[in-house]
């Protein structure tokens, strides 16, 4: 796959060693990434580059996922944003986020995510209605 210009994705994982292989990952797959490990350095990042899909890791130091994601809405409410959990419970605040998958998901499963969040031509947050559709759901098998 060819790398597509202007298709920045920002990745916020605070566990260096699962940024690094996102990172690789991503880019193997031909996405320019700018990878961060803390919430401060993710909303630099939003504010600065012309980032146009947001990865984020659930668990962050002192801030959730979710709790970020909200922070981003608030200065580009246009860029999607895919959660990545490995918990099997649906965090709350699911509804500051565009996506929410396992990162037990297979690659193609995110690949497929990250492809139609970055065609959509307006953000569509998860409700909290459709949240409760993943309660209990379990985890694939793989990893991203």
């Amino acid at each position: 796959m060819a790398k597509a210009a202007g298709n920045l994705i920002l990745l916020v994982d605070d566990d260096t060693s699962a940024r690094s292989v996102r990172q690789v990952v991503l880019e193997i797959h031909g996405h320019q990434v700018v990878a961060v490990g803390s919430a401060e350095h993710a909303l630099h990042a939003l504010q600065e580059q012309p980032v146009r899909l947001v990865i984020l890791d659930y668990f962050l130091d002192g801030i959730t996922g979710t709790e970020l994601a909200r922070k981003m809405r608030g200065l580009k409410p246009q860029v999607p944003i895919l959660l990545l959990s490995g918990s099997t419970d649906v965090p709350d605040g699911i509804e500051y986020v565009d996506e929410y998958l396992s990162k037990l998901e297979p690659v193609a499963v995110i690949e497929e995510k990250i492809a139609e969040l970055l065609l959509r031509p307006e953000p569509g947050r998860i409700s909290p209605q459709s949240a409760v559709a993943w309660r209990g759901k379990a985890p694939k098998s793989g990893s991203y």
